[in-house]
């Protein structure tokens, strides 16, 4: 069911997950995947730093990307650009890596290596930075020449990439990462690659129990909550539908903006 309030509750799972959200008194906003959606974005983030704003709005306050910023929608450098600059007063802004960035940074060191970022988005990337596309068939020095330019063109965003964003967060009860963690792992003891890639046993059984899991990665065609994962990937890039969580102590809600 698709709840179209950003200020309705669901309802929380049974034991053995937590009985309660504890975003320790704060409101917390989780923005799913966006793959160049730069609309969408803004639109969305109109919505929530009124929120933001809103004097009956519990604090602290902090938005959390949850990755995932580029690539298949049609202008990742826009999508950069914006949350590059973002700053809303009284509120703290926390950006997750997503396997498309790190993807996207592979490709610039190892661009022949790394090639297939191209078949999985990157060609979108590069048009919106004007970069010529690859054929698949050229040669690994056209692939260089090719992650060369590309590089000039990302500048200063590459910085924010390697400097801004990480991959977890958690306040709380509340555990953040794009692409979920290792169920039969403690939190502190999770692996880079699964919070960027995902991990089966995540999508089946949910993360280690003694928390909330907000999580993006996987298109779901509503958000929702399952077990103990609070899923905001809604496909933006092909469904138009770009998704935010909203968490506080009295439970978790969903924006979907169209």
């Amino acid at each position: 069911m698709r709840i179209p309030s950003l200020f309705g509750k669901s309802r929380g799972a049974a034991p053995p997950y937590p009985e309660f959200y504890d975003a320790e008194g704060g409101t917390l906003y989780a923005v799913g995947d966006i793959h160049g959606e730069l609309d969408l974005l803004e639109r969305l983030m109109t919505k929530i730093i009124a929120d933001v704003m809103r004097p009956q709005t519990e604090g602290p306050k902090t938005v959390v990307f949850m990755g995932d910023y580029v690539d298949r929608g049609p202008n990742s450098r826009g999508v950069l650009e914006y949350l590059a600059e973002l700053e809303i007063p009284g509120c703290e802004i926390v950006f997750l890596r997503g396997n498309h960035e790190q993807q996207m940074i592979d490709f610039i060191d190892l661009p022949f290596e790394k090639r297939r970022w191209l078949e999985w988005g990157g060609t979108e990337t590069l048009a919106s930075f004007d970069i010529a596309p690859v054929f698949p068939t050229a040669d690994e020095s056209e692939y260089i020449r090719t992650a060369k330019a590309f590089a000039k063109a990302f500048g200063s965003l590459r910085q924010f990439i390697e400097e801004r964003t990480v991959f977890s967060w958690r306040v709380g009860n509340i555990a953040f990462s794009h692409g979920g963690m290792d169920p039969t792992l403690p939190i502190d003891q999770q692996m880079p690659k699964t919070m960027l890639w995902g991990n089966e046993g995540f999508m089946r059984f949910g993360g280690p129990p003694e928390f909330w899991h907000v999580h993006g990665h996987v298109i779901h065609e509503t958000p929702g909550i399952f077990g103990n994962r609070i899923a905001v990937d809604t496909g933006a890039y092909k469904t138009g539908v770009l998704t935010a969580a909203r968490i506080t102590n009295d439970g978790c809600a969903f924006l979907e903006q169209t």
